[in-house]
């Protein structure tokens, strides 16, 4: 009686049926996850992009300011000359940084979605195994 109690065929239960969906679901599941790392990673570029270029604005403003004083003279002028140098250097350093840390960022992201592509491509080559079986 327990064996066919366990006989789930007899209820319209299908095990190949309950596989497929799931395979199919395990897909969806990935190629959503996949998406999400894309954006990501898009995402990641324009934040990165747009820091730079305010460091950039910047830079170029202190730089500016910097020639400005070349052209002048006095004791009170050096002071300020080593000053702007000073935060120069500071933005070059936050520029360096900022390229440091979206390079490791994108690379996290990069990893996950190979991670993903390769789960997915397993995914689908069960699929292909399933319907040669079948």
């Amino acid at each position: 009686n327990y064996w066919e109690d366990l006989d789930l065929s007899s209820s319209g239960f299908s095990v190949e049926e309950f596989l497929r969906e799931e395979q199919e679901s395990e897909e969806d599941r990935l190629e959503q996850e996949l998406k999400r790392l894309e954006s990501l990673l898009e995402e990641r570029r324009d934040i990165h992009s747009e820091t730079v270029e305010e460091l950039e604005s910047k830079l170029d403003w202190y730089v500016e300011r910097v020639e400005d004083l070349y052209h002048g003279f006095g004791g009170v002028q050096e002071e300020r000359k080593e000053r702007l140098k000073s935060k120069i250097e500071e933005f070059y350093s936050e520029i360096r940084s900022e390229k440091r840390q979206q390079w490791r960022d994108r690379t996290e992201l990069e990893m996950e979605v190979r991670e993903v592509e390769q789960a997915l491509e397993e995914v689908r080559d069960e699929d292909e195994l399933r319907k040669l079986l079948e």
